[in-house]
């Protein structure tokens, strides 16, 4: 099971269990929609979108969520849950937070575009009505979020600068941008991109639901030792404190390479060495030794065609 990183709660990757689903649960209606582009916010770096979901009673309600290429479950906060009739099994606990699996899915759409949801990987978190990590500085609200093995079933675009969100079926979309490779990891749909930092390739979770991008330790020490210039803090620094969990460094890199864009300069913090080269490596489609996040990804349009396995990335 995979616990997020640094994240909001502690999320399974892979099924709890099997659950007995009403018929209601196969109720979403699919038609001919095969697109819909929504406004897109960004609070602290991290990316919003507001869904419509049916209540039982049939009425429609909106509910703001996080969009997280790295997360693990479609999860939704009790008083959603509640608002929406939506009945779950046993709760469980998981790194203090406690969370039970819907017996009952819930009706989703983005725009007029209906999403499919995995009856095992929908998530009520039980006692909280946000999310995100108390523990992070002006963390944001949401009361839920929309996770990668979901994005992973369609082609989307993050457009940061135009503040808009699509989502599509496979093979839709025209994209657009400077593509390169983008392999996904099965089941969790991570996708796994590269930054070039002093001559040398690292591998990185492309990583939408994290404010700030992170390393393994022993690569910030690494670099430290090699440019002791660098800018360096203990702990979070800056806006790296919206991240919450649990930070070792700050340092501010001043420049890298994504695809054939120079970042400059740009925020990183360190994590526990093994937490990516080891751990969250067994979720990709090729080892990694970070991820990178909101704080860079917020200057570009980031184009995921997840059927082809490419990225496309323009800053306009």
């Amino acid at each position: 099971m995979f616990t997020r990183l640094v994240r909001p709660v502690a999320l399974p990757i892979f099924a709890f269990a099997s659950v007995a689903l009403t018929d209601a649960a196969h109720g979403q209606s699919i038609n001919a929609v095969d697109r819909a582009t929504v406004p897109l916010s960004v609070e602290t770096n991290r990316p919003y979108i507001d869904i419509t979901l049916k209540r039982a009673d049939g009425s429609e309600r909106k509910a703001h969520f996080l969009l997280d290429t790295g997360g693990g479950g479609f999860l939704l906060t009790e008083p959603l849950a509640r608002d929406l009739g939506l009945k779950w099994g046993e709760t469980m606990r998981e790194e203090g937070s406690e969370m039970a699996m819907v017996k009952t899915l819930p009706i989703v759409r983005i725009g007029d575009f209906p999403i499919e949801l995995n009856p095992q990987r929908v998530i009520v978190m039980i006692g909280v009505d946000n999310i995100l990590s108390a523990k992070a500085v002006d963390r944001g609200h949401a009361e839920g979020m929309f996770p990668g093995h979901l994005l992973s079933k369609y082609h989307v675009i993050f457009d940061y600068p135009g503040a808009t969100f699509t989502i599509a079926k496979p093979g839709v979309l025209t994209p657009r941008g400077t593509v390169f490779p983008m392999p996904v990891g099965k089941p969790s749909g991570f996708p796994r991109t590269e930054i070039v930092v002093d001559g040398k390739t690292y591998g990185m979770l492309l990583d939408t639901g994290a404010s700030f991008t992170m390393v393994s330790d022993v690569l910030l020490k690494s670099w430290g030792d090699s440019h002791k210039e660098w800018d360096r803090h203990p702990g979070a620094f800056g806006e790296a404190t919206t991240l919450g969990g649990q930070t070792i460094e700050t340092m501010f890199v001043p420049a890298a390479t994504w695809a054939s864009f120079k970042i400059v300069p740009f925020g990183v913090t360190s994590q526990r060495t093994g937490t990516f080269e080891q751990y969250m490596s067994q979720m990709m489609a090729a080892p990694i030794v970070g991820s990178l996040a909101g704080n860079v990804l917020k200057h570009y349009r980031v184009e995921l065609d997840y059927a082809n396995q490419k990225l496309y990335v323009s800053e306009k």
